[in-house]
């Protein structure tokens, strides 16, 4: 249901004919009833010619799920509850982000209100695992919420497909594709009008992720990542729509058998609209420089620490007269602690704390966050 949603907003065309030409002339496929039912469903959801790559990251996940050999894969389902406790609901979307793994660039809109609240984050990640000549392969489809008790305009869901190969016996491929819809970032005063009225600003994120894994051996993996996304804001500040380029690597060395440090790395250019756009004087274009430094700790068989550092400095890069971007520099500390303990194999219990401050030239985007969390992951 939450893929559905990826449709909306884009002009159509026939992205099923444009993706499995083959269909129109051989109706044979639809003999299997599964792939039958499939196709109907996805002509309902077609794309447009400039966006047609959109569909990419989860209109092919989905046919090649349905339309295999369902005998022959091996199912799991991870489902996850997870209560956060946050004295600022503004900057708790983007503090969760902040990893090599998720989004460490997701706009933030600081306000001088800072609201406290309870925040549920349920979330299910469906696998499906199958063996080739390559190696094995793992097809994955997650949903996460996050759903406020006092707050709930921040309501908002990430949706992820995502398709790990194996290409040798120490190498694998990784590509996923992310899309997170109208997210609320909080209000802000637009430049449209010139009467810079104080209105919502939401953004909605496609994102396209590729990482190549090798493990060199027993103590030594690295990885290299490449990243492209595309961010599209509400009408009142369409000047803020951003492409996105990152590139980076990750290095992690098992020291010892109950401990492993991890450190990444990311370079991001975005380009925003605004740069062509000078007369709202509201250019976000930035380069960004992302490090982290992880480390886990096996106590005991059940019990485990796991600890993490990540700076961001981000550098605006307008060079638009009057804008307040121009010459901006934030920088952004975050650390968290997690404790888990494993009540089974299939079943782990999380404590965790998190702190993040972001300084910054223009001292209105100052800000501080620290969140308290406990969850619960089974997996099936």
């Amino acid at each position: 249901m939450g893929f559905a949603l990826i449709s909306a907003g884009l002009r159509t065309t026939p992205a099923l004919d444009l993706y499995f030409p083959e269909y129109s002339s051989h109706r044979g496929l639809a003999s299997n009833l599964k792939c039958h039912f499939v196709i109907k469903f996805l002509r309902r959801f077609q794309y447009s010619g400039t966006y047609a790559i959109v569909p990419i990251g989860v209109v092919v996940p989905v046919f090649l799920l349905l339309c295999s050999d369902l005998s022959a894969a091996e199912w799991s389902a991870i489902a996850e509850a997870k209560i956060l406790a946050t004295d600022n609901v503004f900057e708790l979307s983007a503090s969760r982000r902040l990893e090599l793994t998720e989004d460490p660039s997701q706009p933030i809109v600081s306000s001088i209100t800072r609201l406290s609240d309870i925040v549920w984050q349920p979330s299910i990640d469906l696998r499906r695992t199958t063996s080739s000549a390559l190696g094995l392969s793992e097809l994955s489809f997650k949903a996460d919420g996050f759903l406020y008790t006092n707050n709930p305009t921040f309501n908002h869901g990430d949706y992820r497909a995502q398709l790990r190969q194996q290409v040798a016996s120490n190498t694998w491929l990784l590509f996923r594709y992310r899309y997170v819809p109208n997210l609320f970032l909080g209000p802000n005063f637009e430049r449209q009008s010139g009467t810079q009225l104080l209105t919502e600003e939401r953004v909605t994120e496609h994102a396209w992720r590729m990482h190549l894994e090798r493990k060199l051996n027993d103590q030594w993996t690295t990885t290299l990542v490449g990243r492209y996304g595309l961010r599209f804001y509400n009408e009142m500040f369409s000047e803020r729509d951003t492409q996105f380029y990152t590139i980076g690597s990750s290095v992690q060395f098992q020291a010892t058998s109950w401990a492993r440090f991890t450190v990444d790395y990311l370079y991001e250019l975005g380009l925003a609209d605004g740069r062509n756009e000078t007369q709202f004087k509201d250019d976000v274009s930035y380069r960004q420089h992302f490090v982290s430094l992880g480390t886990l700790f096996q106590l005991t068989q059940p019990l485990s620490l796991e600890l993490s550092y990540a700076y961001r400095m981000k550098q605006f890069t307008s060079s638009v007269i009057g804008d307040p971007f121009r010459g901006t520099e934030d920088s952004l500390h975050q650390g968290t602690a997690e404790v888990h303990y494993d009540l089974s194999a299939a079943a782990r219990l999380t404590l965790g704390f998190q702190r993040t401050q972001r300084s910054s030239s223009l001292a209105s985007r100052d800000f501080f966050n620290t969140n308290t969390s406990l969850a619960l992951r089974c997996r099936f």
